[in-house]
């Protein structure tokens, strides 16, 4: 029994111990479980998904991100894109539909090198493009030949390229995503290229792609005169990024700024300019050897931004030549507006965007009725006024050198260009809705008869012509061709003729239109006064520099004989008022300043421009006082930035000594009130980029104003001395080189001065021991027959050859 109950004891105990085994094993499978999740777990979140950059080019759902339209526009897009590309190169270009997945684009620009066509349209290939040259070209991004092949080859078809020769056909490899050539063969096309796109069915049918193309096609022609690039239009930082991407030598870059590094170190230096400078880059040399400062005073005058023609689309047009801040620069600008009011449509506004010359694609919203606004591309929302309710077809074209984007699908940011905009677009569209019951327009027939005017103004062309001669000579036509009664002179010389000009560039190059003068310049010391006019401002920069091999008596009252700025004075004054003249007389500024003095009737005119620019270009400030109020801070702004009218030849150097308002706090000063009107908005953005400060723009726009009357003639002659002393204003000390000529000039007038009285004495009663002949007016008739030109003394001279 004792046994058995062993046994029984042991099953026991082995039962047990069983049981237990089973719990430990079964919490050691719970345990594994738990901890194969948590692997799991952490597997799953370590993973990396690496998708490359040009995967996005080559699935069709994925294209848009990188193309910046819609999958349905996607094929509108491409041939867009081969339509840009072609209109760079060559200025013919042609969209043809073979079928509904088939177009051909051919150009007659200089071609492909048949060697680097796989790479060009190679989605792999690493970024190149050259819009980090700022000018006007159409594209923004540089991915377009990316965007076409991928267009291609993502929706199951293909490309073929010909040029120069020779006939690729390319596909992409499924592996590496790159470009390759399937087929090669000859090809009949030597001149220029011609690319057959084929989409395939992953990308769906557009009955109207070949829109986009096609008006970028009608609106060929160069976007400037000349097309190449500036260096004003770059800040350092945007200028050292040109240099980094840079593949050439520093002569391929600067052409693009139309500099020849190889004649530069002949050039001559205008009298009064600084000499010295860096211009010993070697022109073999790498890029990154070019600078900013260097290009900027090596560079021709600055590109001339030419608008779209007028009667390209239809509608009430409306057009703004402005300055926008992009990426830490200052670059001209064109804002054009087209509207049209269909009526009984009921489909809200269409908005077709232009920049340079092609569409983009990006949405733009005009909100009308009441007060209404544009938004869209990074502007917010802007008012444009009130416009009346309605339906509007509405164009807008933007030509800049220059433009940001706001996101990896090519949306323009357009908050730089928004004064330009609201003005044009707001005007636009309330012509539109009150459009002209009249037949031809005063600008209609002006300008239809202006080149047969100008013509007949300037004898064919062989003369200068007053801008008020030309409006003579068209009056006529334009009176009876509007059947109005009279023509505003005023209207035709400063609004007409200009615009002509400047939508004609090529028409009036050779134009020669001058102006009445509006103000003078007075130079210290010599009392000469020049009017600012075209043809006495083209006059005085003309006058032969120094002569240094001119006798010393020529030398009179032991002045130095200058031309113009350098030697005699350096700096400039600019007031807008002329009534200061007697004033800065009686205090002798210009004298103890070496400083001469402008000023001109109102806004500043293309002869003072002229005179600015040269002046700054010879290395002088341009100081500049005015009232404080709107008109002032205009005048300000205007005077040194490109116009209409005029294009400075490199950014002058223009400073603005006020009246500031804490000037005028400092002095104790009266406001007196001016009564605004205008958008405040748009207002205060252009005084703000006029330079204003916060406050000036606030107490302005609340309707106060202060005059430089408002000082007295000794606090205003004490403010002047004071700002002109803070800008480093001093009395000249010419070159070492002009000093030295005319020491010894005047030391050898020092040393003939006792021989030339005695002379003087002597050629005297020689003089009057002469008999004259007795036919002397005969004699001088002669002489103005042989040169109608010449005046009576010098007829007399001629008459008196030979007598003594």
């Amino acid at each position: 029994m004792k046994s058995d109950n062993v046994t029984k004891s042991d099953n026991d105990l082995s039962k047990v111990n069983t049981g237990e085994a089973s719990v430990t094993s079964a919490r050691d499978l719970a345990r594994e479980r738990k901890r194969r999740e948590r692997a799991r777990k952490k597997q799953a979140a370590e993973i990396q998904f690496v998708r490359t950059d040009a995967s996005l080019y080559l699935h069709p759902d994925r294209l848009s991100q990188k193309a910046g339209a819609p999958k349905h526009l996607l094929r509108r897009m491409a041939l867009k894109e081969l339509a840009d590309n072609g209109l760079d190169a060559a200025p013919t270009v042609t969209l043809t539909t073979i079928d509904d997945d088939t177009f051909v684009i051919q150009d007659d620009g200089p071609g492909i090198d048949p060697a680097k066509v796989a790479m060009m349209f190679s989605v792999t290939r690493p970024m190149m493009s050259s819009k980090l040259v700022r000018r006007p070209t159409r594209g923004m991004v540089g991915n377009g030949n990316r965007v076409v092949a991928g267009a291609a080859f993502a929706s199951g078809g293909f490309l073929v390229v010909e040029s120069r020769g020779a006939r690729q056909e390319l596909s992409f490899d499924r592996t590496t995503g790159e470009t390759v050539v399937t087929a090669r063969t000859a090809s009949e096309l030597n001149n220029g290229t011609r690319i057959t796109i084929k989409f395939g069915p992953a990308l769906p049918r557009d009955p109207a792609a070949t829109m986009w193309g096609d008006i970028a096609i009608r609106l060929a022609g160069a976007a400037a005169k000349p097309m190449l690039t500036h260096p004003d239009w770059y800040s350092d930082l945007a200028f050292a990024e040109l240099i980094d991407a840079a593949r050439g030598t520093a002569q391929d870059l600067a052409s693009l700024f139309g500099v020849d590094l190889r004649h530069a170190a002949d050039k001559g230096v205008e009298q009064g300019q600084p000499e010295g400078g860096q211009r010993d880059i070697d022109p073999d040399g790498p890029a990154s050897g070019l600078t900013l400062d260097l290009l900027k005073k090596l560079a021709p005058a600055m590109p001339k931004l030419i608008p779209i023609p007028e009667d390209t689309f239809g509608g009430a047009y409306k057009v703004e030549r402005i300055d926008a801040r992009v990426a830490g620069a200052t670059v001209p600008a064109i804002v054009q507006v087209w509207s049209f009011e269909q009526k009984n449509r009921g489909t809200g506004n269409s908005v077709l965007l232009l920049v340079n010359r092609t569409p983009a694609v990006a949405h733009v919203s005009v909100h009308v009725g009441g007060s209404s606004y544009i938004s869209g591309c990074g502007m917010g929302y802007i008012s444009i006024g009130t416009v009346p309710k309605g339906d509007y077809d509405i164009t807008i074209a933007i030509t800049t050198p220059s433009i940001a984007l706001i996101s990896d699908g090519k949306t323009p940011d357009l908050f730089p260009f928004k004064a330009g905009l609201a003005e044009s677009v707001g005007s636009s569209l309330r012509r539109s809705h009150r459009p002209k019951s009249r037949g031809v327009s005063i600008k209609d027939a002006a300008f239809e008869i202006m080149e047969e005017a100008y013509l007949k103004a300037s004898a064919n062309g062989t003369l200068p012509a007053n801008a008020r001669q030309v409006m003579y000579a068209a009056r006529g036509y334009i009176l009876e061709r509007t059947g109005n009664g009279k023509l505003n002179d005023a209207y035709f010389t400063q609004n007409l003729l200009p615009a002509f000009l400047d939508e004609n560039p090529h028409l009036t190059a050779d134009w020669d239109v001058v102006y009445d003068a509006r103000g003078h310049m007075v130079e210290p010391h010599t009392d000469h006064s020049l009017p600012l006019g075209t043809l006495q401002v083209r006059q005085y920069l003309q006058r032969k520099s120094r002569n240094e091999s001119a006798g010393l008596i020529a030398t009179s009252a032991g002045f130095h004989s200058t031309a113009g700025p350098g030697d005699r004075y350096g700096a400039a004054l600019f007031i807008e008022k002329e009534g200061f003249e007697p004033l800065l007389r009686a205090a002798r500024i210009a004298e103890r300043f070496d400083l001469a003095i402008m000023s001109t009737k109102g806004m500043s005119v293309v002869a003072a421009r002229v005179m600015v620019d040269r002046l700054s270009s010879s290395g002088l400030k341009i100081l500049v006082a005015h009232d404080l109020d709107i008109s002032g801070l205009d005048i300000f702004g205007t005077l040194g930035r490109d116009g209409a009218r005029y294009r400075f030849s490199s950014t002058p150097d223009v400073h603005r000594i006020g009246l500031k308002l804490r000037q005028a706090r400092s002095m104790g000063l009266d406001a007196e009130p001016q009564a605004f009107k205008g958008d405040k908005s748009q207002t205060a953005y252009r005084l703000g980029q006029h330079g204003a400060s916060r406050d000036e723009i606030e107490f302005l726009l609340g309707g106060q104003r202060i005059e430089l009357n408002a000082m007295s003639s000794d606090l205003f002659v004490q403010w002047l001395e004071t700002e002109l002393q803070a800008h480093g204003v001093e009395k000249v000390i010419p070159p070492a080189a002009v000093v030295e000529q005319h020491a010894r000039r005047v030391i050898g007038l020092h040393h003939l001065a006792a021989d030339i009285a005695k002379l003087e004495r002597d050629a005297k009663k020689y003089a009057e021991a002469v008999k004259l002949p007795d036919d002397l007016d005969d004699r001088m008739r002669q002489a103005f027959n042989a040169d109608p030109l010449i005046p009576w003394e010098e007829a007399l001279d001629r008459a008196l050859r030979g007598v003594a």
